[in-house]
């Protein structure tokens, strides 16, 4: 079995193309359904169930998908062990979550583009289980995720930052500048707020309903900035991460709201597999998330 043509299945496999796999690889379409046929031949079994000119992966297609990422993991463990501490090079796949992606911590993007020319970045965004579970299967290398601390033993975390979670309100609203205001006050507020299941939403309506408590939303959408915006113009008041909150304070558009009894924190998280190989390219990564948090 040839390291050339698994890769090349791999490539097809996650992309669902037989075209951006040779665009990305540098190969005539032709030769990437040489390689295909090659393999499928050799195993005796299809890897692909062809719908019309659209695709899926067989049974023994996901099989093959996850020896396949084992072979060329270890494929890289031993060249990088052979090459020393080379450069980071090849490809990454980060997962994070939206409200990161949104904040000061997305220029840890370009700075590690920057400094890494050699390695390819793809950033996906997704909630924290959709992070978790692609994670698991291999189609990430790392996740950034801003949840209650993730404990698996399928996951090692290599970085883990506490975030306080805030109320704020644009600078007129009547629950701004207070000392503090009680929960059942806040719950008569119009919300606006980002979906249902989002980790710092749930934790905040189940701090509700252990006081019997429930709000009234007027939004909900899984943008942190248009959040924001609703809010400093007057339409409700919402909670996000403190680091959604910086520019906006700090320009004096929005005020915090301080809540009795109601404190809320996360933990801002880096996960990779455990006992996966951490190449030059992630622990590059790790490094310029680590500093851009000091």
């Amino acid at each position: 079995m040839e390291f050339r043509n698994l890769k090349s299945f791999v490539h097809v496999a996650e992309s669902g193309s037989f075209s951006k796999t040779a665009e990305q690889l540098g190969y005539a379409q032709s030769t990437i359904t040489a390689q295909i046929d090659s393999l499928e031949k050799e195993l005796g079994v299809s890897l692909f169930i062809r719908h019309g000119k659209r695709f899926s992966l067989s049974s023994e297609g996901c099989q093959l998908l996850a020896y396949a990422y084992q072979i060329l993991k270890l494929e890289a463990e031993a060249n990088a062990y052979f090459q020393g501490d080379a450069a980071p090079v090849g490809s990454l796949k980060v997962g994070m979550l939206e409200s990161i992606s949104a904040s000061k911590h997305a220029d840890v993007l370009s700075h590690f583009l920057s400094h890494y020319p050699d390695v390819k970045l793809e950033v996906v965004v997704a909630t924290t289980l959709q992070l978790l579970s692609m994670l698991e299967k291999g189609t990430l290398d790392l996740i950034v995720t801003l949840d209650i601390p993730i404990r698996n033993p399928k996951f090692k975390c290599m970085l883990s930052k506490p975030v306080p979670i805030q109320f704020f309100a644009d600078n007129h609203s009547p629950y701004a500048h207070h000392a503090a205001i009680s929960l059942s006050d806040l719950a008569r507020a119009r919300f606006l707020l980002t979906e249902k299941g989002c980790n710092y939403r749930q934790v905040f309506e189940e701090i509700l309903a252990e006081h019997a408590l429930c709000i009234n939303d007027s939004l909900e959408i899984g943008y942190t900035q248009i959040i924001i915006d609703c809010v400093r113009e007057g339409l409700g008041i919402s909670l996000l991460p403190s680091f959604n909150l910086t520019n906006a304070l700090e320009n004096g558009e929005i005020a915090l709201v301080n809540v009795k009894n109601c404190s809320i924190e996360l933990s801002l998280q880096i996960l990779v597999l455990q006992n996966q190989w951490l190449s030059p390219a992630k622990k590059a990564f790790i490094n310029a998330f680590t500093l851009s948090l000091s």
